[in-house]
């Protein structure tokens, strides 16, 4: 198929994309369609091919899989429901997750899901060099496009690709870099280390071009504040200490600074996926934190919250009863009414560059003062503290980074990076039935997830992760 052919493809899908339908860039069909010419024509192919679905958004599965969710084992008509059942494979870490519903489409997987954003900044990077506008506006395009295709590489690779720490040589996912029809359904798997240099090799082309021109934030657009903390981020995964903390620096000067949550009003929802929040860079996409309400705030996480943490009443709310009585707690991240769902702060830059710090020799002053500048707008009454043993601090920005990212897909791949230590969960299928407690052991496979099968029967070059062998996991009666 000619590449032109696969543009108007593309555009075709469009009206799809932006009611928050699905498409399927692997059919071809005969529609006669304008073709992009402009930088405008592009720009809103970006928006609803490129960039996340606000409908729908494939990284929700994280929620389920790490250890800040639990199953709601007191909440009414939740055991045995189908939101409770939907999820049981991921959140006991099932190696069959994606073979259990042998008829699910190809399209509904996170996998392809992901690629399809991929082919939509393809469809982009293909022609914009071309497209009647200003340079100016053709680099700004250009940019959007390469930011969001390293943004989602990022997560293929940290979903079905070995933690890059533990093994950067393991089998990654295929870099498809271009819209052609054979490039989509064919191709071998990249190591780790190569998708990471292409998701590097993205970032900084859209960085260098972003940075020609003024900083925008508020257009639900991608921009270099947000590219530098994604920079940051993937230098800390890395461990690439100091990238980290030049591409945090950035960032934070970029910003508008951090938002003082200890001056929010406690009788005000008040969610931070706004632009007239301060730290908030780039808002997109859905949320991600719960697509089911039979899983809810892990009591691991809630007890590591201190009595005058505003982050307990923001972004984590407790629910009443008609009556008054408490009746659970309610996770209220990055989900205001009206808004896509997820978001980028500047919150994280403090959090990588303290992490990436605490690593460096001579910087744990640096690293302690990034946390107590963190903490200061979080907590009420706020006062410094200071830890000399090293490991300690590394310690308490893991835990302090667990709870201001709770939520926002980053607990899983940071316990990838840890070094995959041992979860549990328990799962109780009814009221009648015992409660099972299920384990993922240190450095399990699971915690590489099986490419899904219906990826591997397209793509008959594929090779599957070590995971999908596993026997099926058993719980344990508590």
């Amino acid at each position: 198929m000619k590449k032109r052919d696969i543009l108007r493809l593309a555009v075709v899908t469009v009206g799809l994309f932006l009611s928050g339908g699905c498409s399927d860039f692997l059919e071809e069909e005969s529609q006669d369609e304008v073709i992009p010419k402009t930088v405008t024509d592009f720009s809103e192919l970006l928006m609803g091919s490129g960039y996340p679905s606000t409908a729908y958004y494939p990284g929700s599965i994280l929620a389920q899989l790490d250890d800040d969710k639990m199953l709601d084992r007191d909440g009414e008509n939740v055991l045995g429901s189908t939101g409770a059942e939907e999820w049981f494979p991921a959140f006991t870490w099932q190696p069959d997750l994606y073979r259990r519903d042998e008829g699910t489409p190809l399209a509904s997987t996170e996998y392809y899901m992901w690629y399809e954003r991929i082919k939509g900044c393809n469809a982009v990077l293909d022609y914009i060099d071309d497209a009647i506008g200003t340079q100016s506006e053709r680099e700004q395009v250009k940019a959007e496009a390469l930011a969001l295709r390293a943004y989602y590489y990022f997560w293929l690779v940290n979903l079905y690709g070995e933690p890059y720490n533990y093994n950067k040589e393991a089998l990654g996912v295929p870099l498809k870099l271009t819209s052609t029809v054979q490039e989509e359904v064919g191709g071998v798997r990249n190591t780790v280390k190569e998708v990471y240099e292409q998701i590097l090799k993205d970032l900084d082309a859209s960085a260098k071009l972003f940075e020609k021109y003024n900083v925008v934030i508020g257009n639900y657009r991608m921009n270099l504040p947000a590219v530098k903390i994604l920079l940051s981020r993937v230098y800390l995964y890395m461990e690439e200490w100091q990238n980290a903390v030049n591409a945090a620096n950035d960032a934070i000067e970029l910003g508008r600074g951090l938002t003082d949550l200890t001056l929010v009003d406690e009788n005000v929802n008040y969610c931070m996926n706004s632009y007239d929040v301060n730290e908030t860079v780039c808002i997109f996409g859905a949320r991600i934190d719960n697509y089911s309400m039979a899983y809810v705030v892990s009591s691991d996480l809630l007890k590591l919250f201190n009595s005058k943490d505003r982050r307990i009443g923001i972004y984590i709310i407790a629910q009443y009863s008609g009556g008054g009585d408490f009746t659970g707690w309610l996770i209220n991240k990055n989900a205001a009414a009206g808004e896509p769902g997820q978001c980028l702060r500047l919150a994280e830059a403090y959090l990588n560059r303290a992490e990436a710090y605490s690593r460096l020799t001579g910087k744990q002053s640096d690293a302690l003062a990034d946390l107590n500048t963190l903490r200061k707008h979080r907590i009420m009454d706020y006062r410094d503290v200071s830890i000399a043993d090293p490991t300690a601090l590394l310690d308490t920005i893991r835990k302090e980074r667990r709870l201001e990212l709770c939520y926002e897909g980053h607990r899983w791949f940071d316990l990838r990076r840890y070094g995959m230590p041992e979860i549990t969960h328990i799962y109780q299928e009814s009221t009648t039935s015992p409660a099972m407690v299920y384990t993922l052991k240190e450095k399990d496979p699971m915690y590489t997830l099986p490419l899904p099968s219906s990826v591997m029967d397209k793509n008959k070059e594929l090779v599957q992760n070590a995971s999908d062998k596993e026997p099926l996991r058993v719980g344990v009666s508590m």
